[in-house]
């Protein structure tokens, strides 16, 4: 019975060790833990980076709830690093303040950012600049905590010789073209930084009219006007059209961007005048169509052109609206002047609308023979009112065009802005409708001003 005993008991013993060596280890969860260095940074106004210590057991990820604030990192490993925390200038007007947030499992913890605001400051040595009614340039010095940007008014005389002022001390340029008005003019420099604003005012006094025979209605004072008297065309007036050749009207020129291909330019200044020239060049004609930068409603638009010679010219100064998106003829073109070699020294104005255009065979125009056209410049302008389109050449109304007040689109587009055109194109429809010769070529259009005047 002993023994029986003694056996139960070994076994009992034994199941008892067995159970304890089979029983899984229970290890305890790691709880996220998070130490940082500081709890809140500010930031300087001028912007910058700060740092701070992190100390983590596992992984976080981090974000922040403000886009101004840019952060190092996204996620943050087991041990100790640096977080970035980095802002540009606060020009808000207003402290500004961000959260970045800190997050493993169902653990968080918060940063607080703070950032000032930067009062922009800026001092001009002069707030006014006084100029005669010559061509000139005149200067300031500005200083300035932070960054600011400059823009005109769209004076079209004045020019400034930079559009940002950095901080610290700068010489800040005017540049104004020659007045030709009796009149002075004003224009104003508007720097901007953030809310603030500072004005510079300048003052062109009056000038001498133009001495070459302009036709001025009265009561219109000048209100843009390139004279081409520069070394080259300038970009700030022109930009150039790059088409294929069929692009329009059938026409077989090329027009080149930037005036110039390999070398040959098709428009250039020279001897006071600007040079549209159609030439050849690697089996194609090469020429120019320039646009205006500025666009106007209403006014007196001059040129003084001396065209060019050749059957398959077909020079012209025209215009057309910038907003273009009901479609021509529909939204309407105004063609101050055009020739056609095939035809030499009838020049002609015309209009185009949805009810009335070349297609239709219905435009409004007029051709007359402008005697030593193509041997002389020649004014060639166009008054355009509410009420009405006039077309004149050397000062004599030769069309007139009268809006016919139904408020109707398809007749009288001619109520939104439309800028200038230049061009001298080669054949196409009209231009080459008696073929062409091209032993004409190079064939040059030569416009000494171009002028727009408003009331």
């Amino acid at each position: 019975m002993k023994r029986i005993l003694a056996t139960i008991t070994c076994l009992l013993m034994l199941t008892a060790c067995n159970g304890s060596e089979n029983t899984p280890d229970k290890r305890e969860e790691t709880v996220p833990e998070i130490t940082l260095s500081a709890e809140t940074v500010t930031i300087p106004e001028k912007g910058g980076t700060e740092r701070v210590k992190v100390k983590v057991n596992t992984a976080w990820s981090i974000k922040t709830d403000q886009s101004w604030l840019t952060l190092s990192a996204k996620e943050l490993y087991k041990g100790e690093s640096i977080l970035n925390l980095s802002a540009g200038e606060n020009l808000t007007g207003t402290t500004r303040e961000a959260t970045v947030s800190f997050t493993s499992g169902k653990e968080k913890k918060e940063l607080q950012v703070i950032q000032p605001c930067l009062v922009p400051e800026l001092t001009l040595s002069s707030t006014k600049l006084e100029l005669s009614g010559e061509a000139g340039s005149a200067s300031v010095t500005t200083e300035a905590n932070t960054t600011w940007t400059a823009e005109t008014d769209g004076a079209f005389w004045l020019k400034i010789s930079a559009k940002a002022i950095r901080s610290g001390s700068q010489e800040f340029t005017v540049t104004v073209l020659k007045n030709y008005s009796e009149e002075p003019r004003t224009a104003k420099v508007t720097f901007t930084s953030g809310s603030s604003k500072v004005e510079l005012e300048v003052i062109q006094a009056k000038g001498e009219p133009f001495a070459d025979g302009a036709f001025v209605p009265e009561g219109y004072q000048l209100a843009w006007h390139d004279e081409f008297d520069g070394e080259k065309v300038d970009p700030d007036n022109w930009r150039f059209e790059d088409w294929a050749p069929g692009r329009v009207n059938h026409e077989l020129q090329r027009y080149v961007a930037g005036g110039e291909r390999d070398g040959k330019k098709t428009a250039f200044i020279e001897d006071g005048a600007l040079n549209i020239r159609a030439m050849k060049h690697n089996g194609e004609v090469i020429s120019a169509r320039m646009n205006s930068k500025a666009a106007w409603k209403y006014g007196y638009m001059e040129a003084r052109i001396w065209l060019p010679k050749g059957l398959g010219t077909w020079p012209a100064f025209w215009m057309m609206p910038t907003d273009q998106s009901l479609g021509w003829p529909k939204c309407g073109e105004i063609d101050i002047l055009e020739e056609v070699g095939a035809n030499p020294e009838y020049t002609s104005s015309s209009i185009h609308t949805e009810s009335y255009n070349h297609v239709k065979n219905t435009q409004k125009t007029h051709e007359q023979l402008t005697e030593g056209a193509e041997n002389e410049y020649h004014i060639y302008s166009c008054r355009w009112t509410a009420e009405a389109l006039e077309f004149y050449v050397d000062g004599k109304l030769h069309l007139t065009f009268r809006n016919d007040g139904a408020g109707n689109v398809s007749t009288w587009p001619f109520d939104k802005e439309f800028f200038i055109i230049l061009n001298l194109a080669w054949g196409g429809d009209w231009g080459g409708y008696k073929g062409i010769d091209e032993s004409a070529l190079p064939t040059t259009m030569k416009i000494d001003y171009v002028r727009v005047y408003q009331k």
